[in-house]
């Protein structure tokens, strides 16, 4: 289960990077990238495009190494009244587009309100932060933008003003291309189309009279007959390479996913050609033309792509923050992690960012490039204690007591050979709100969980387990299958909680059809081994609030081991009506303390990411950056050392 924070906003909203190689000059950046970015218009649905794209555009501001705002298209910190329901950004002067439009306040106001409309085409994290909290943005007379919030939330300045900002102008026409192209089309036989297909495979129609061919592959030609026809542009073929069974390309389509692709055009097409005028950019955001070739206001522009083999940007002279001293960006696409590495290692790109411990184990990095090994977005993995009356671990002594007989540093070298990060903490490790120095989660005590359960009237029964009143203190770790970490780390705990006379058994389970469910009121599970995404704020509302807990009115609440704590209510509404940052930290180190204390959640350990630089890029603040999983965040600085 994750947070609402996605991966791909994550690295939209940060601004990390990647790129490739082609015939360029010396003062390149070459990065390499596993996959082929599609959408790069705030229409991500990968990694690769949202790297990509994170480049080439900007926001008013962006989060630092430490997450904290700091200032790209703003001219200053953004300033907070009405008790933080407004906030007030004034826009640096003479800035542009990489097309060399102007960047203004009507730009600012028309990417806020395509985020906030009842058809946000954007990333989904973009979506629901301006949907849920912003109430209108207004263009002020001295040219300062003015926006109002629903209710105080302070996370508005690391979360709401980081989002990317689209040129209006440049997207308009873009519509206006691609209603030109389908003015013609038939709307019925593009539903018609459509229907069909998804009644065949979608709803199963296709099994179950018998077919022996129920694959979007077997739709190829209808679905390409059905766009050309409507005038709509086919989707470059090259961008579906079909990979071997070591995950290399074979130098043929895979129809598959190139027919999938295809579809979606369709129903987006379908979507456009239903939509109402005032509903139609968002509906047709996924067909523009700009979504291969992107205007943005970021520190690079793009210059050309080769579906399957490389994106090239250029060092954009009119950056808000200035030029950046590389000239170009080329990013490389490859069909694996391993294609990545191979090319680091025989020296055809630079920079090998995001990979995992797999990809790196027993690797021997070069005397020119270094390692880097921090906190990844992904997040970090807990046990989950159900906290609601009736259950077993609704008692904190006995949730103290497990937690008191679990052996962390063995989980983590056990779980992920050595390579976890060891975390105290829901907050990210590098964050501004971190607890300085961090805490520690747990010390193994037997002895001691074992005196506070007998304290607590459990008896040791003959085969050692602890009984009370007739209950076993006995209980499933849920785990959802496939994840082989969790599931070590779920045993291992099973194995050193015996010795407290606690008796767990791992379950293996489907998460969509099992896990799930159970995480939905009324919370039929007892321990629960899942994971969430770190947040680019430390507000963790949505998971520790009373008010979050699944009820029967709102089953799928994110608080499901229903922890309710008075205390932590009150300092999370402080959290997010504070005005400033300073006054944050201290409210999210006490709310860190009480969980520890009342044990809702025992933290096991936090993803590693990689990524292989070469040793001669040097930027200024770089010390301090690579600790962080943010380490690119002033990618417009770096330069090759003199």
């Amino acid at each position: 289960m994750h947070r609402s924070l996605k991966f791909l906003a994550a690295a939209l909203l940060t601004a990390t990077l990647l790129a490739g190689c082609t015939v360029i000059s010396g003062r390149t950046l070459q990065v390499g990238i596993v996959g082929e970015p599609a959408g790069l218009e705030l229409a991500y649905s990968d990694d690769a495009s949202a790297l990509v794209g994170s480049m080439v555009h900007a926001g008013l501001y962006r989060a630092d190494a430490a997450f904290a705002p700091t200032p790209v298209l703003a001219d200053g910190d953004a300033s907070s009244a009405a008790g933080g329901t407004k906030w007030r950004v004034t826009l640096r002067s003479g800035l542009t587009f990489h097309d060399g439009s102007p960047l203004t306040t009507d730009d600012v106001i028309f990417t806020y309100e395509l985020a906030a409309s009842t058809r946000c085409p954007l990333v989904s994290d973009i979506c629901a932060v301006v949907g849920n909290h912003l109430a209108s943005v207004e263009a002020e007379a001295d040219g300062a933008l003015t926006f109002t919030l629903k209710s105080p939330w302070a996370p508005w300045q690391t979360r709401g003003l980081t989002i990317p900002i689209l040129p209006k102008g440049t997207l308009t026409a873009s519509l206006a291309r691609l209603q030109a192209k389908v003015q013609a089309a038939d709307r019925n036989a593009v539903s018609l189309t459509r229907e069909n297909i998804a009644a065949d495979i979608d709803g199963g129609g296709c099994a179950a009279s018998g077919g022996t061919n129920c694959t979007y592959a077997s739709r190829v030609t209808e679905l390409e007959r059905t766009l050309a026809d409507a005038g709509l542009d086919l989707p470059d073929p090259r961008g579906y390479p079909q990979l071997s069974s070591a995950g290399e390309p074979t130098g043929s389509r895979d129809d598959e996913q190139y027919a999938r692709a295809l579809y979606v055009r369709l129903a987006a097409l379908e979507g456009l050609l239903l939509a109402p005028t005032e509903g139609q950019l968002g509906a047709a955001f996924l067909l523009l033309d700009v979504q291969s070739a992107p205007i943005g206001a970021g520190p690079y522009e793009f210059v050309e792509r080769v579906p399957g083999t490389f994106v090239q940007l250029a060092a954009f002279k009119g950056f808000a923050l200035g030029e950046p001293p590389m000239s170009a960006m080329t990013l490389t696409v490859f069909a694996s992690p391993a294609g990545v590495l191979k090319a680091f290692q025989g020296g055809a790109i630079d920079w090998a960012p995001d990979l995992r411990a797999a990809d790196v184990a027993g690797l021997s990095v070069s005397d020119d490039a270094t390692l880097l090994h921090t906190a990844s977005l992904r997040g970090y993995n807990y046990l989950a204690f159900n906290t609601r009356e009736g259950r077993l671990f609704a008692s904190s002594v006995i949730r103290r007591a497990l937690a008191s007989c679990v052996d962390l540093p063995a989980i983590i070298t056990g779980a992920t050979d050595e390579t976890g990060i060891k975390i105290s903490s829901t907050v990210a490790p590098t964050s501004w709100a971190a607890e300085n120095p961090a805490a520690a989660e747990a010390t193994r005590d037997v002895a001691g969980a074992r005196a506070a359960l007998i304290a607590d009237g459990w008896v040791a029964g003959e085969d050692g387990v602890f009984a009370r009143a007739g209950t076993r203190l006995e209980a499933d770790i849920i785990v959802r299958e496939g994840q082989v970490a969790r599931t070590r780390a779920a045993q291992l705990i099973v194995d050193q909680v015996a010795e407290c006379g606690i008796s767990l058994a791992v379950a293996e389970l489907p998460f969509a059809t099992d896990i799930a469910p159970r995480l939905r009121y009324p919370n039929d599970f007892d321990l629960y081994l899942g994971a969430w995404q770190w947040g680019l704020d430390p507000d963790d509302s949505d998971i520790f609030a009373s008010s979050a807990c699944p009820t029967e009115e709102a089953p799928a609440g994110k608080n499901f081991v229903c922890w309710s704590s008075s205390g932590v209510d009150q300092l999370l509404a402080q959290g997010v009506s504070a005005g400033s940052i300073s006054s944050r930290v201290g409210i999210y180190a006490t709310i860190q303390s009480l969980r520890r204390s009342e044990r809702p959640y025992l933290l096991l350990w936090g993803d590693p990411s990689y990524a292989l630089l070469r040793n001669r890029f040097t930027w200024a603040t770089q010390a301090a950056d690579v600790q962080s999983p943010l380490y690119a965040w002033s990618i417009h600085t770096w330069d090759l050392q003199k």
